[in-house]
């Protein structure tokens, strides 16, 4: 598992990296974003669209099958850099344009749900898709960060023309191998070892039907020659495997980190929590200053309150496994939103909610009645 970048620490990343490396990384992403922008929009059987945000469009761009969707946008948990064509800040922009006239409008989920006429569940899929080729150049920044590429994966194996295209580009460009091509390589090499053992056998059966002695000494020899090449086989398997442990380990040394500074930043925001109120806090007050001192999860505060501040211990019998409390954190949280004081992250769901402090409070929700009772019908 790697850590998501910031968009800060990807371009730091980028900037830094060969021509042809950062070429080849921009243009993979925005080939696998273009696929999947093409197949969401062929898979969903878009037929019509639906008019959002009093956007006006002429008679010539009312056909479905002459939109795109251009370009997509993440700016990351509790920024609100994008802009709807409602003018609401958003977190996920989308960006679709008209492949005729050239005209473009900028949404976010709720309206482009709308505007393509489909559920909004449909375009959580579509993010959660393109999420996933975010992820891959992460994971290959952040290899590339520690200058581990495990191209060795690739030159140990003997036979090269067995190898995918898509492993071969990143060899030429110089660029990381994903896990997932990681794990294909190692199987492949396998089952060259394997056929290597089957044709040996194939050869000592061989041997014990030969009658005639020159013939045997011939097979002894082709023998020979082919232990060398297992034994050489062997060795390499040993270092793949010496390889793998090393990173395998190297894996758990950075979720062994990332859970313990977790661990310590939670005790931190506590402890600041407890400094700051009074003993005579009520569990509103507690969970705020929770948010403001860097707490974000509702789930995570239910157990601060249970575990810190001595609140009601009992869990809910639902499937979530939650606390009891979890419905009144939820409830404090939601009335800080309605004031402007926090922001509720687009990533919530029904198993947790996120709350960041509000970068824009001067602007207020800019929810219609309608969206507000929507969003809140998906807490729970």
């Amino acid at each position: 598992m790697y850590e998501r970048l910031s968009a800060d620490e990807r371009e730091q990343i980028l900037s830094v990296l060969a021509v042809e490396q950062r070429d080849f990384l921009e243009h993979e992403l925005k080939r696998g974003r273009r696929t999947v922008f093409e197949n969401f929009m062929r898979d969903e059987k878009i037929t019509a669209i639906k008019l959002a945000d009093e956007i006006k469009l002429e008679e010539d761009e009312m056909n479905v099958v002459d939109w795109r969707i251009a370009d997509y946008v993440d700016f990351g948990p509790g920024n609100l850099h994008g802009r709807c064509a409602c003018n609401h800040r958003l977190r996920y922009m989308f960006t679709v344009e008209h492949q005729i006239t050239g005209k473009k409008i900028q949404y976010g989920k709720v309206h482009l749900s709308t505007f393509l006429n489909i559920e909004v569940k449909d375009i959580d899929g579509f993010i959660n898709e393109l999420d996933d080729i975010d992820h891959e150049l992460d994971e290959l920044l952040r290899k590339v960060s520690d200058n581990q590429y495990f191209h060795e994966y690739y030159d140990r194996l003997p036979d090269k023309t067995v190898v995918s295209k898509d492993i071969t580009k990143h060899i030429e460009a110089n660029v990381p191998l994903l896990d997932k091509q990681i794990n294909r390589l190692k199987k492949q090499f396998e089952k060259h070892m394997e056929a290597l053992e089957e044709e040996q056998k194939k050869i000592l059966r061989e041997m014990a039907l030969e009658k005639l002695q020159e013939k045997r000494k011939q097979m002894e020899a082709l023998l020979s020659d082919k232990k060398k090449n297992l034994d050489v086989l062997g060795a390499k398997r040993a270092a793949l495997l010496e390889s793998e442990s090393i990173r395998k380990q190297q894996e758990s040394n950075r979720e062994e980190s990332l859970e313990q500074k977790r661990i310590e930043k939670n005790a931190a925001i506590v402890e600041m929590t407890k400094a700051q109120l009074g003993y005579n806090a009520t569990l509103e007050d507690i969970v705020y200053a929770l948010v403001l001192n860097g707490q974000h999860s509702a789930v995570a505060i239910s157990f601060n309150l249970i575990e810190d501040f001595g609140f009601d211990k009992r869990m809910s019998l639902s499937t979530m496994n939650r606390p009891r409390i979890y419905v009144a954190v939820l409830n404090a949280l939601m009335e800080q939103v309605k004031v402007g004081n926090l922001i509720k992250d687009e990533s919530s769901s029904i198993k947790d909610c996120i709350f960041y402090v509000n970068p824009y409070p001067e602007e207020g929700t800019n929810l219609t009645p309608q969206e507000e009772k929507q969003q809140t019908l998906t807490l729970f």
